[in-house]
């Protein structure tokens, strides 16, 4: 087997047991991550996709539409699956930054932050940063990282280790888990508590 290939099964692995732990529900302003390409292991954190909980099952998500960056509110299962986007979200369950004692890390000012990034209500949507779509200087992760510190990140941002970082520092934690949430390929809702 490849270097590649054992991180991709033990993170499979993880994912399945995730099915089992206890669940935690997120907040507005939580941080939610998929992971891609099975989680695979990069520069120290997850290849994973980040977006903002904005509360009532929607997500606010950057992706890239025609090479721009827009930022989108999908529901669960369109954050979970990729709906509509240029590649395949492979996780089976939505985690929740939490602070290693399965609270969420949430903050009203964070959601405010990423609703922000879509105009006036009934006006064009804004992209989350003017130019080009770019898988390191203009991704989700810089997206996740300028809602949680209200600020232009100052170096590129790559997996979901950039955006623990993050959080540490703004809600002064030590420790950043990633706990799942309990909407999965099984489920239809954060709220759905029999799924």
């Amino acid at each position: 087997m490849s270097e590649f290939t054992i991180p991709i099964i033990g993170n499979l692995l993880e994912s399945i047991a995730a099915e089992f732990k206890d669940r935690v529900k997120p907040a507005p302003g939580s941080v939610l991550r998929v992971d891609l390409c099975g989680g695979a292991n990069f520069l120290g954190g997850r290849i994973c996709h980040t977006g903002i909980y904005l509360g009532n099952d929607e997500i606010a998500e950057i992706t890239n539409v025609r090479g721009k960056a827009r930022a989108h509110v999908v529901d669960p299962s369109d954050f979970l699956n990729g709906q509509g986007t240029n590649f395949i979200r492979t996780g089976l369950n939505i985690y929740v930054a939490t602070d290693g004692c399965g609270r969420a890390l949430a903050a009203p000012e964070i959601a405010e932050r990423a609703r922000g990034c879509f105009g006036p209500p009934g006006g064009r949507p804004l992209s989350a940063r003017a130019g080009e779509y770019d898988l390191v200087d203009n991704n989700c992760h810089t997206f996740v990282v300028r809602c949680v510190t209200g600020r232009e990140p100052s170096r590129p941002k790559l997996n979901d280790r950039d955006v623990a970082a993050a959080l540490k520092r703004v809600f002064k934690c030590e420790r950043v888990t990633w706990e799942p949430t309990g909407f999965s390929t099984v489920s239809c809702s954060f709220d759905d508590e029999d799924g």
